[in-house]
């Protein structure tokens, strides 16, 4: 009898240590509190944390500015511009965002959030409960709305790594800012990741800018033809516009004016709204916000006086400013230099038919040097010429022949020797250059009615 009941409390005691064991293994305790699992960095696995981006991204009213993806946003040189992505961030967990790339060293990109405060006066979901971005474009356009705003907000500049977390709910816009120096049209990008760098969540935003001086002017080059005794004055116009600005102020004058100058530039005036819309074809469609047509007057006679244009070909430079503020840096953005070029004809003809008022020294090696003869020859009797070695390009030695000038049939004719000394020029002439700028030599009448004549002489030396 004893023996049983010792087998049977064998039993009961085998028992209550297997269901102890149980519940302590697989009940978590009989009174302890439960704790967290932890893992392997001793993270709780129920503690908060950001979403990873996975399932989250932000809503962007448009993410390609001009919608079409063809037109542009005009901008002018120098003056930078920007352009705003309004967002909303629909998940319901916190999510970070960051810059992953953009496509020019020119472009910052900030992020701006409107504060909660400002949203709640407005009824900015939709019927399906999604966050209305139209509705809050349209109350941020009106009237200074967004401005006054802007004041309230610290934005946060992606440049440098930076990742700000943006609540559920959050609302904003994404800048990208810009002050690009390469002239035409430009496409600005940002690459903008959410949830993690990397984790495939991105969205690319993108500025069709097309960067214009800040004046243009047409025609570039103007010809005035022949001037003479018999058709002593002509006038030429130019017109100069501008596609970013609604007015400017500008002055337009002669670089490097001569002191017996028979070229000058008149009183700008206006141009119609009309004019503008009828030029914007030679733009190619680009908008011309405001221009003015400058006239200039070239004179075969030196305006109030008794001094005659030089005879020969001309060529003069007019350059067209911006003015603001004495702001000497951007004029020098803004200049734009055209030409105006002619023939002088008069009592003096240089005979050699092609060189078209102009002598042509060719092609020629620079150790060699170049030379050349010229005729000139005029139907007036009795008078002479001198070289006027003040005005004439150093570097062409100019010599009369021996026995001219000569009377031939009531003409009087001089002829020349045009020398270019060896090693004394190098590359093209004339050219942008103080040294080559004028490449020209000049004679004077001698007597009362002294008269200049101006020979331009063009060339390449080759090494």
């Amino acid at each position: 009898m004893k023996s049983s009941q010792g087998v049977i409390a064998v039993l009961i005691f085998g028992i209550m240590v297997f269901a102890l064991t149980f519940a302590m293994n697989y009940l978590g305790g009989l009174s302890d509190p439960k704790t967290p699992v932890q893992i392997k960095d001793n993270t709780p696995k129920n503690a908060d944390s950001i979403d990873d981006g996975v399932n989250q991204e932000l809503a962007f009213l448009q993410k390609v500015y001009p919608s079409d993806g063809i037109s542009a946003i005009e901008n002018e040189f120098k003056m930078g511009g920007m352009q705003d992505f309004l967002f909303a961030h629909e998940g319901a967990l916190p999510l970070k965002i960051g810059l992953d790339s953009k496509n020019c060293t020119c472009t910052s990109v900030l992020v701006f959030i409107i504060p909660p405060d400002w949203l709640k006066n407005l009824d900015i979901k939709d019927a399906m409960g999604k966050i209305n971005l139209v509705k809050i474009e349209e109350a941020l356009s009106k009237n200074n709305v967004k401005d006054v705003l802007e004041k309230q907000i610290t934005p946060v500049a992606l440049e440098k790594n930076e990742q700000p977390v943006l609540n559920g709910g959050s609302v904003g816009w994404i800048r990208l800012q810009w002050k690009t120096e390469k002239l035409g049209p430009n496409r600005l990008t940002a690459n903008i990741w959410m949830g993690k760098k990397g984790g495939g969540n991105e969205s690319r935003l993108e500025a069709l800018v097309n960067v214009q001086s800040a004046l243009l002017v047409n025609p570039m080059e103007l010809s005035v033809d022949v001037l003479s005794p018999l058709v002593p004055e002509k006038k030429a116009f130019f017109k100069c516009y501008s596609s970013t600005r609604k007015s400017f102020e500008f002055v337009a004058k002669m670089t490097r004016p001569r002191p017996d100058e028979t070229i000058h530039v008149g009183k700008p005036v206006p141009l119609s709204a009309e004019e503008l819309k009828n030029d914007e074809k030679q733009f190619n469609g680009a908008s011309l916000l405001s221009g003015y047509l400058v006239p200039v007057t070239a004179s075969y006679n030196v305006p109030g006086g008794k001094d005659l244009m030089e005879l020969g070909p001309f060529s003069r430079q007019i350059e067209f400013i911006i003015t603001k503020n004495n702001n000497k840096e951007f004029e020098s953005d803004s200049k734009v230099e055209v030409k105006i070029t002619g023939k002088v004809e008069g009592e003096f003809r240089i005979l050699d038919a092609e060189q078209k008022g102009r002598l042509s020294m060719g092609v020629f090696q620079r150790t060699m040097g170049a030379k050349r003869e010229l005729k000139i020859e005029t139907d007036l009797q009795g008078i002479d010429l001198e070289l006027d070695t003040v005005k004439t390009t150093p570097y062409l030695k100019v010599k009369p022949f021996t026995g001219w000038p000569q009377d031939v049939a009531g003409r009087r004719t001089w002829k020349y020797l045009i020398e270019i000394a060896p090693n004394s020029v190098s590359g093209p002439f004339p050219r942008d250059d103080e040294f080559y700028r004028d490449s020209s030599f000049y004679l004077k009448s001698k007597g009362d009615s002294a008269r200049t004549i101006r020979v331009p002489v063009e060339g390449r030396s080759d090494n």
